[in-house]
């Protein structure tokens, strides 16, 4: 029968573990006389430090709320300079009367006649690999005069009722997701809402801006498979935080889309003109939120290549179908090119397209004169040259008979002072 050892009253160190130890420290020994050369060494160390290297960068990619805030903070002090812009800014109503005082007759006010600055990725900071979804970029798209957003809504999983989230994925990848976080839809309206348009819901600081009042334009763009609970989401969100933002009721499922070109752009003050790139299924109520939708003839979107590749002889059928539908240009986010400003927005205006979106977070020269004060440095709209404008017809009304005249029993009567002929 084996014997039981006691336990020592004091701790030692393992002898085995001390036998392991100077096996090791005499397998040195043995390498170093037969010779290792030196480089050998130093072969080791680079390789270890190389790895250190690549470890500490991936550390810092890894999408833990740590790192997420560390990111966040250091953009959100970056791109503060256009949070601290926000007070230059005019409001629609002062540019009006800016052209007014120009000579420009309120006939040439129609909402079709004016660029709008315009935001390709207004709740995400990019680059996008790696990039951050955030309130804090809604914010600051808005104080550097965007008023038009472009919002990517994904479906959540099938045990999250496939509620919407804000986020972006690979190009070709429905779930392979490339931003750092992703946000519950509503998290990004409710910061449209607080800090770009006048409600009670306003958040101080916004309350006083100049263009508080201005027409928005909100694209939702579905960027998956969305499901009916999805859509229906979406109509909830939009329903509980854009309630008095919303276009009156003929507008609903884009009734008005084919004539909303040709209405005054100050019908449209503190509203909210929701675009989609998908119509929500037969019965759905997101349909209600459809302003403006995809169309045949004229494309609601094109690409930077799609402008630079119209025809000359087409060209003029081409402004005018623009001219009589609002048209967004953009290059695809999830595209590598989404990253930066590496097109040519001038030729979208050339055409007339009303919404060139840019990437206010690549500071490049495209976005540099995208915002001189003569574009969208000031100002968040921007009328066309008068060739590329629709002219309002106002025809007056019609006129009212004389109210001497006595039609009540269907009869007119005589006015006293004309003598009947005798």
């Amino acid at each position: 029968m084996p014997s039981i050892k006691q336990l020592s009253a004091t701790p030692k160190i393992n002898p085995d573990l001390l036998s392991f130890l100077s096996a090791g420290v005499s397998q040195v020994k043995n390498a170093q006389a037969g010779g290792i050369p030196w480089y050998i060494y130093l072969i080791v160390i680079v390789v270890l430090i190389c790895l250190f290297i690549f470890l500490n960068q991936m550390y810092w990619k890894i999408e833990s709320t740590a790192n997420i805030r560390s990111g966040l903070r250091s953009i959100v002090k970056k791109f503060s300079i256009y949070g601290d812009q926000k007070t230059g800014r005019k409001g629609l109503q002062q540019y009006l009367n800016d052209l007014k005082a120009k000579g420009v007759p309120e006939s040439h006010f129609a909402l079709t006649n004016f660029f709008v600055c315009s935001a390709n990725s207004p709740a995400i900071f990019t680059p996008m690999r790696n990039g951050y979804v955030s309130p804090d970029a809604i914010r600051l798209n808005i104080a550097a005069g965007a008023r038009y957003l472009d919002i990517p809504v994904y479906r959540g999983k099938k045990t999250d009722d496939f509620r919407p989230y804000v986020m972006l994925t690979d190009a070709g990848s429905n779930w392979r997701r490339i931003t750092m976080n992703s946000l519950p839809l509503e998290t990004i309206i409710k910061a449209i809402v607080e800090n770009g348009l006048s409600s009670r819901k306003t958040n101080a600081n916004s309350m006083e801006a100049a263009y508080i009042n201005d027409p928005m334009f909100l694209m939702i763009r579905f960027m998956d498979n969305p499901k009916y609970e999805t859509f229906s989401a979406v109509a909830k969100i939009l329903g509980d935080n854009l309630d008095t933002h919303r276009l009156d009721f003929s507008y609903y499922n884009g009734s008005k889309m084919a004539d909303i070109f040709q209405k005054p752009i100050t019908q449209f003050m503190n509203k909210v003109i929701i675009m989609s790139n998908m119509y929500a299924p037969k019965g759905n109520a997101f349909g209600d939120f459809i302003n403006i939708g995809p169309r045949g003839a004229t494309p609601l979107e094109l690409k930077p290549a799609d402008v630079n590749g119209i025809p000359e002889s087409s060209a003029a059928s081409t402004i005018m179908r623009i001219q009589q539908n609002l048209t967004v240009v953009r290059p695809p986010m999830e595209e590598p090119n989404g990253d930066v400003n590496g097109w040519d927005w001038t030729k979208s205006h050339a055409v007339g397209a009303h919404f060139a979106a840019m990437n206010f977070w690549s500071q490049d020269e495209n976005l540099e004169n995208y915002r001189k004060p003569d574009v969208f440095g000031v100002n968040s709209f921007l009328i066309k040259p008068p060739k590329l404008r629709y002219v309002i017809e106002y025809t007056p009304p019609p006129n009212v008979p004389d109210k001497r005249l006595d039609a009540g029993d269907g009869n007119p009567k005589a006015p006293q002072d004309i003598m009947p002929p005798g």
